[in-house]
Parts: C-alpha cells; structure tokens; sequence
C-alpha cells in the first residue's frame, strides 16, 4: 500500500508517504504557486522511499485555498438571486451587532461577499410546507441574467423556504446554464437544504463565491499530477475531517474552508488508540496561526455552524479554534507600549529575522531562538542554519530597549504572551463549551506546536502532552487517515409526539439515495460503504440543537423514544437540566455516508539498546524565566527511542520540529516513537 499526503501551510508544505508500512516525510516552504510546492515535496518523498510516483495508490490534500480565498476576497465576482423582498439577508445578518462594535463608534463590519448593486430579486413565492404560493417569473430570471456584469463569475441562488421545495431554484439555475452557460450556480437547496434564511443564504453566497477558484485549483493540480505519473484519485480533505473525491470536491468547495487543520484531528484521534487517552485536546501551532481542538471518546467534537469572514456559514465542522500565532507571529508595541503578537505573520517570505531572508521585524521563532530552545545549527534537520544574531539585534531594537527591558526579559514576554494567547483558544473549545481541560491530554503538534505546548498545558493545568511522531507533519498524516465522508440534511422541524415515521423514513431514503449517488461517482465499492442516521434535536421554544445519533437507520416508536433519552442525557450533561416541561422537537434530519478506507499500518519501532545518552549531542543554556538560564541537554531526535526516558529539562531535535520539555515534565519515548510527557509536580 502506497499512500501520499500533501498538508499546505501558510509557511511550510509538508509530505508523508507511506509505503508497505514505513513513513517518510519532507518539509518545504510553501511555495507562491501552492502546486509547485506540492509537486516537489511528492517527488522528494518518492526518491527517498525509492519508488515511482505511478506506484501511488491514493493522495489527499489538505489545502487552505478555500479559506484563504475567503479571507482574503480573492474568490469570484458573485451574484445573488432571490426572492422579491428579501435582497438584504445577507448583509442584515441575524440582526445582531459585535460586542466589539457596542462601544466603537468607528468600528465597521465586513463588507457583504455580494455586494448590493449585484444582489436581485424575482418574483417567486415558496410558503413555509413547500407548497407554491407565487408561481416564479421566469421573464425576471432572464432580466436578471441579461444585466449580469461581464465580471460576475458565479452565482448564488437562494430563495425562501427553498429547503422545504427547491423546484423554484433549480428552474433558475437551469435558465442560468441556458442563457448563460460559463457562470458556476450554486442552490441553496443543494448546498445547505436547512431552516434559518440567513446562514443558508451564506452558505451558498460562500459555495458560489469560491467554486472558480477551488475547481480551478483542483483541476490543474490534477492535471500536474497527471503530467508527472501520479495517476491516483484524488481526495481533498472537509471541514467535517472526511475528504471528497476530486469529481465531488470541485462542485462542493464551501465543506472546504477548514479542510487543513483537520488532518491533525485525525490523527489525534489515532494517537488516542495508540496511547490509551480517548479524551485529547489538540494543538497545532504552525508558522502563521494554532489551531485547536477537543476530541471525546475517540471522536472529535462537531459544530453545525462557524463564523468566518464575518457570515455564519452551515457545516458540519470539526470545532476547530483558529488563533493568529504561529512560529511567524510578529512581535510589536502598541500606543499604550503593550507588547501584542500577530495576528501579522513574517510566512514563510521572508519569514523570521533569523532565516537570513530579509525580515525584519522580530517573530516567536526569534524569541525561541534567543532563549535557547532552537539550535541555530540544526535548524529543519540541517535544512538552513539561523542567525542568532539577527534575531537578538530584532528584538533589542524592537521590543527590548522601546519597553526598557534586557534582552533575555524580552524574549520572555514575547514567549509569554504567545502563550497565553494560546491557552485562550484552547479555553474556547473546552471551558466555553463544557469541557474541563484538566480532565484531557494534549497533542502537540505542528512545526512551532512542540516547543510551546508543555507550558500551555501547564497554564491550562493540563498533566499530559503526546508528541507524535514527526509532529510537523501531524496534519499531513491525518490526512493518510480519513475517510471519504458526506453529509446530507433535510429541516423537517415537528415535534417528536406528532412526527409522521413514514415521512421521516422518506426523509432518510431521500439522503441516502443522495449519499449512494455521490459514492457511486467517487467509485467507492458497496462493501466499503456505511450510512449513520442522527437527528438535530431541540426543546420546542429553544435557538439551538443538540445532534443526536438515531438506532440504526428506520424511524419508530422505539428508536424515537430511545434518541430522545439520549438528547435529554446529553442537554444535562451540556446545560445541566433536563426540561420537563416543553416536548422534544425534531428540526433537522441528516444522513452520513462514509466511504471506508484500510488503515495504514504503522510499524512499531524494536526498543532502542543504546542508553538515552548516546542520543545526547551536547548541551546549552536555556532561558525559562526573566531571572533563570539553565543548562539543558539536547538530543538527536532521529537517536531517541521507544524505551527512553528524558527527564525534563530537555530539547529533543528532530527533522520537521523542536520538543521543549521543561523541568516539571518527564517523557517517555513508546514504540511508535511517540514522545508522552507528564508532569511530575
């Protein structure tokens, strides 16, 4: 078995290819044209295992073109069609104003992804059950796309209670490819078949606004893939942690716009079968932002819903928490001489000051340097050396001497303040949602995650931290992990003690009918093929549901009865209560489809006979607090492991990352290479 992985980063492309068991893995910078970054990584990774690109059976990507599109607005020129009334959903929102807004009377907000002057509306009426109200004016559609801008690349169709009957939507985008067959169309009754006007409104301006782009993207690395002998389907990793086919990928890029980070939930969840620890949280600290997230018996925590680039957008996602630090998070003073960090980030162009390629302003990388915890030699297993120098020079002029500090004080606070900034996304997915993050361990990960999780875990007094092997590519290896995965949903919106089985039944036919069609075009065989029914369940007269997994996949008395216990298990645990007094209310139905794929097997590693020692390449002074520098011993990471022991202090150096533990941790080296370090005081 032949795999291959691509994560691509905002600083570093990273690559594993796994081959009859063994791992190999290569890290590169993220290159300007993403797809050279990742065809070279793929060649390097091949060379060195000794095989051929054509000897590939699978590749996925997990890849940030739909989210950075979207923050950055480098999507396509859209439209917006709807209903005759209803133009300014998208920019009215849910009506809510910031909370960073209340007292800023020059804040503003996000300017709409379709901006007004090309948002229109027709003539057309759907009532609340699906039934007809006003027939739709197909003289209008034709008006609409005759004053279209020659600039609008896509358009989005959305009109009201389209969820319950989308006839109306899919005769407009008929029209659409008719008059006008070079525009991409996206549906709402496709894209996000669900009650609540406004975020099924967003979804599809988000699907419309991004689908040039990704199939765009997805297309030409198909077609360099092609061109290099790697003829391999192509999978693209979801926000949901599943991936899609490339066939699918293209026609659905709004379930991408988290597809990254979620490889390293992935295989978080895999290191919790390896390590015994079902309950983890996980940190990925990169060069341009951390990323973290809860998983939960072996299964992370979803959201149906995420904010980005201002709009409310429908999932499911993986309750992934972005924060801008990373490696390469900037270092500056603001008006009131408070030291911030980010959410600027150097990249990896020119990157830190002590990469020697230009940068000028002082970043974490460079504190981690001047405290002792990088070895300016060995630096990305050798790949460049650091310069020391620079970064001290950066952070004396810069943050040093403007706040009246020492170097060393400097350098501190900067590694202060990046980790608690830190520890404060960590807080968002556990504390905020419920979750005690003392009663969890810690994956660190990511090329700058390892130096810096030890002493987030101590501020969040969290006892455990597991370092995967090869932690810098943690993402890219999740990705080796995924499976193909999609989920469908219907709003029905009625109350257990009335819901109509046969209807729902129809419901659940409908999605997996709809599930078949899609693996049917991914060529995914039927005895890899499973399908789980779950429900969206609310008190009547409450704003937020609870997803809820059915008994197999028919709807009677019995497995109704039986979700609804399992609901109000889990509103107590969540909130606490169980509400006695108002029924259990149904709103959305979903089906999930997985497209099953073999394990990679891991080989463990034979313990090591050498003593620890002998992995030992000497020793430095390391800075730990404004008034204590240390001598630490620093090992070979490629030397360390199953059966060693390191007692902290200690750096660990491997190829694609740094392991800082710090004197109130010991570490342990198990047979997948693994590094598990508990606190000791």
């Amino acid at each position: 078995m032949h795999r291959v992985s691509v994560d691509t980063g905002g600083t570093f492309t990273d690559t594993v290819l796994l081959v009859d068991g063994v791992v190999h893995t290569v890290k590169t910078p993220t290159t300007d044209d993403l797809i050279t970054g990742i065809m070279t990584g793929i060649e390097r990774a091949c060379a060195d295992a000794d095989v051929s690109p054509a000897d590939i059976d699978r590749f996925t990507h997990g890849s940030t073109v739909a989210v950075n599109a979207l923050i950055e607005g480098e999507g396509a020129e859209t439209a917006l069609v709807t209903t005759r009334g209803f133009r300014d959903v998208l920019e009215i929102g849910r009506g809510f104003r910031r909370s960073s807004l209340l007292y800023d009377p020059c804040g503003s907000y996000e300017p709409p992804l379709v901006p007004r002057r090309r948002r229109y509306e027709v003539t057309e009426r759907m009532g609340v059950d699906g039934e007809v109200e006003t027939p739709l004016s197909l003289s209008e559609v034709d008006d609409v796309v005759a004053q279209l801008p020659d600039d609008v690349e896509a358009v989005a169709v959305c009109f009201l209670h389209a969820h319950k009957n989308g006839e109306h939507e899919r005769q407009v985008a008929d029209r659409i490819a008719e008059l006008a067959p070079a525009l991409e169309v996206s549906i709402s009754s496709a894209v996000s078949p669900e009650i609540r006007e406004y975020r099924r409104t967003a979804t599809t301006a988000v699907d419309a606004y991004l689908k040039p782009t990704v199939a765009s993207y997805i297309s030409r690395l198909e077609a360099e893939c092609e061109a290099r002998g790697l003829t391999a389907a192509l999978d693209i990793m979801k926000s949901d942690g599943g991936s899609a086919r490339s066939v699918i990928a293209k026609e659905r890029p709004v379930t991408q716009t988290v597809s990254g980070p979620v490889g390293g939930v992935k295989t978080a969840q895999y290191l919790g079968e390896q390590t015994g620890l079902p309950n983890l949280i996980t940190f990925d600290m990169g060069g341009t932002s951390c990323d973290t997230a809860i998983v939960i018996d072996g299964e992370p925590v979803e959201t149906a819903y995420r904010d980005l680039r201002g709009m409310t957008i429908n999932g499911p996602f993986v309750n992934i928490e972005t924060v801008g630090a990373g490696g390469g998070s900037i270092a500056w003073i603001d008006a009131v001489d408070s030291l911030q960090l980010g959410p600027q980030s150097a990249g990896s162009v020119p990157g830190p000051v002590c990469y020697g390629r230009g940068g000028e302003q002082p970043t974490v990388t460079d504190a981690d340097l001047v405290l002792g915890l990088l070895n300016p030699e060995n630096f990305a297993g050798g790949e460049f050396d650091l310069d020391a120098a620079a970064a001290e020079r950066a952070i004396r002029e810069r943050v040093a001497e403007p706040l009246d500090l020492t170097l060393e004080e400097a350098a501190v606070g900067i590694k202060t303040v990046i980790d608690s900034n830190m520890a404060g996304a960590v807080r968002t997915v556990s504390v905020e949602e419920g979750f005690d993050p003392r009663e969890f361990g810690l994956v660190g990960y990511g090329g700058a995650g390892p130096m810096h999780a030890c002493d987030v875990a101590t501020e969040l007094g969290i006892d455990t931290v597991v370092f995967p092997d090869n932690p810098g590519l943690t993402s890219a290896m999740g990705c080796l992990l995924s499976d193909i995965k999609h989920d469908y949903v219907r709003s029905v919106v009625t109350t257990v003690d009335e819901a109509d089985h046969d209807a729902l039944n129809a419901v659940v036919d409908t999605l997996r009918r709809e599930g078949v069609r899609d693996l049917d075009a991914e060529e995914v065989p039927t005895d890899q093929r499973s399908f789980a029914v779950s429900m969206d369940l609310r008190y009547l007269g409450q704003a937020h549901n609870l997803n809820v997994a059915l008994d197999g996949d028919r709807v009677d008395d019995a497995s109704l009865d039986a979700i609804v216990e399992r609901f109000e298990r889990r509103h107590e645990d969540r909130y606490g209560f169980v509400d006695e007094r108002n029924p259990v209310e149904i709103v959305n139905v979903r089906v999930t489809t997985v497209g099953h794929t073999a394990i990679p097997e891991r080989r463990a590693a034979a313990a090591v006979d050498a003593p620890v020692d002998a992995a030992k390449r000497g020793t430095r002074d390391v800075v730990l607090d404004e008034t204590t520098t240390t001598e630490v011993p620093f090992y070979d990471g490629n030397a360390v492991g199953p059966g060693h022991e390191l007692s902290g202090p200690a750096v660990v150096e491997l190829d694609n990352s740094t392991v800082w533990i710090p004197p109130e941790f010991d570490a342990t080296v198990d047979e997948y290479r693994n590094i598990v370090a508990r606190r000791t005081d």
